[in-house]
């Protein structure tokens, strides 16, 4: 079923960072048009318009995680445990049933509860209704599209993620330039894409998905999903519930700009977003725990340099392109923006750090990390918010996240440790914090100074990295072997280790 056999930490590598490639490239293409379509939208809907549309999202959000129960997670890991084609079909087919089921059940709740809804979430009747719908594809579309990362196929995965991509955009710029729908515009378009790519795949998996429900089987995966449901809610909590906390104690307008810097800091999820979808499943793909081990530590370094690069990169150039493309009266967005992109940074960590809760199927406590962090976020939203306006919120979401990631891998090395190499973390992070305040405090935002200096400071990061002893001359010779490697066919297993072990080599004789 497209499984890989790869042998070695060098091979394992090379085929996480084949795979986060390839899946990044619908997202790396989804999260560029939704920041190339945020000036259109500011210059087409108000802020208070574009705040709407957010508290909708952001609903769909939470009523997902509800619904879902987990099932998505639990279909990933039991098919992991059960790789019969049989088993995996069973699995596959259970869930598919149970949450076609609870998608259904929340769109007629969601179309009876209409008016509570529209007056709960300050928006209009026509938008929940978009929403509603927007829902049940949401849920179901998850569960087709994650067949392919079972299947370790990643290419098929990227393609159905790229009509979905391409299909919104037409039916968003249709939607909201020339038949002028505003606010319901872009969620039309946002969801239509969903649906068509829905059915694709639907007709495409025909003979995968059934509507087959093995209860026994469902138990077992409930048993495993439902803690993860409270830590859904909990981080949803997390990544969302600023919104309407920016809502009651700002004004819609400033949840306006708030949600420009969000769409705009979303363009770190493209290496995050790629990476998590090719990461579940490659993570539980390991037999060796020693290995699994070593793995993991080596992934976590190289990703924190990686990332540290791209919110850098994405802090560095957010300030000129909201002041040259956006209107003046949202330019407050532009201060917010580093600090929610280094919360999605932190999440991404999270993910990583806590990767031994998977392994090890010890979700019970998972709930309570979660809901921790998002208690300190929501708590101190109600100080700062009032304080600062967004930029209090952006701190605020900053700290969740810093207490999400240390208590999820305090969490997850209770049951599964893992030796991560902090020295090399720290450092990095204390780099990347030094261009971030460069960045904001002393480079202008435009001009013939700023524009030159934000791309001298992007070039000089990973120089900076090295400076630090961030990385040595071994491991950079190793990754530049690595994506050098992505281009030709696989070695074998004995080359392999041959090109680990003269990496160790150079890398013990080379000072740190």
């Amino acid at each position: 079923m497209g499984d890989e056999r790869v042998t070695g930490t060098g091979g394992r590598l090379r085929q996480l960072a084949r795979h986060s490639f390839v899946y990044g490239l619908g997202g790396l293409v989804s999260k560029l048009v939704g920041i190339f379509l945020l000036p259109i939208y500011t210059h087409r809907v108000d802020k208070a318009q574009f705040g709407e549309v957010e508290q909708v999202m952001a609903f769909v959000a939470v009523a997902a995680v509800v619904l879902r129960m987990g099932l998505v997670t639990a279909m990933f890991r039991f098919c992991w445990d059960h790789r019969e084609p049989d088993a995996r079909a069973k699995t596959i087919r259970t869930a598919f049933t149970a949450v076609l089921a609870m998608s259904t059940v929340g769109l007629v709740l969601s179309l009876l509860a209409l008016n509570p809804l529209s007056d709960v979430l300050s928006s209009s009747r026509e938008l929940v209704v978009i929403g509603a719908f927007g829902l049940w594809v949401s849920m179901n579309f998850d569960i087709l599209a994650g067949i392919y990362r079972i299947e370790q196929r990643p290419t098929a995965f990227v393609v159905y993620s790229l009509v979905n991509v391409a299909i919104t955009v037409v039916l968003s710029i249709i939607l909201v330039l020339p038949l002028d729908q505003g606010a319901a515009g872009i969620m039309l378009g946002n969801f239509s894409g969903t649906y068509i790519t829905y059915a694709m795949l639907l007709y495409a998996r025909r003979e995968t998905v059934a509507l087959a429900l093995d209860r026994p089987l469902l138990r077992r995966m409930l048993d495993f999903s439902l803690p993860l449901m409270p830590a859904g809610l909990a981080l949803w909590a997390l990544n969302l519930a600023d919104r309407f906390q920016v809502i009651n104690l700002a004004s819609p307008s400033e949840l306006g700009s708030y949600s420009a810097a969000s769409k705009i800091s979303l363009g770190i999820m493209l290496p995050i977003a790629a990476f998590q979808t090719a990461w579940v499943p490659w993570a539980n793909s390991f037999t060796d725990e020693d290995e699994a081990k070593r793995t993991y530590r080596a992934v976590f370094s190289y990703w924190s340099a990686l990332i540290a690069w791209a919110v850098v990169a994405l802090s560095l150039f957010a300030p000129p392109y909201i002041h040259l493309l956006m209107p003046r009266d949202w330019w407050g967005a532009a201060p917010v923006v580093p600090l929610l992109t280094a919360g999605s940074a932190l999440y991404g960590a999270y993910m990583i750090l806590s990767i031994g809760v998977n392994r090890s199927k010890r979700t019970k406590l998972t709930p309570v990390v979660n809901a921790t962090a998002a208690g300190i976020n929501v708590g101190l939203n109600f100080l700062l918010i009032p304080a600062w306006g967004i930029v209090g919120a952006g701190v605020s979401t900053v700290i969740g996240y810093v207490a999400l990631a240390g208590l999820g891998f305090a969490n997850a090395q209770a049951g599964y440790p893992v030796s991560h190499d902090w020295s090399r973390i720290f450092r990095t992070v204390a780099v990347a914090a030094a261009f971030l305040v460069v960045s904001a405090q002393v480079v202008p935002a435009t001009g013939w100074v700023g524009i030159p200096a934000r791309i001298a400071l992007l070039f000089g990061f990973p120089l900076a990295l090295m400076a630090a002893g961030v990385l040595n001359p071994g491991e950079r010779r190793r990754i530049a072997q690595m994506f050098a490697d992505m281009r030709r066919p696989r070695k074998g297993k004995r080359a392999d280790e041959a090109e680990e072990l003269e990496v160790e080599q150079e890398s013990e004789e080379a000072p740190v």
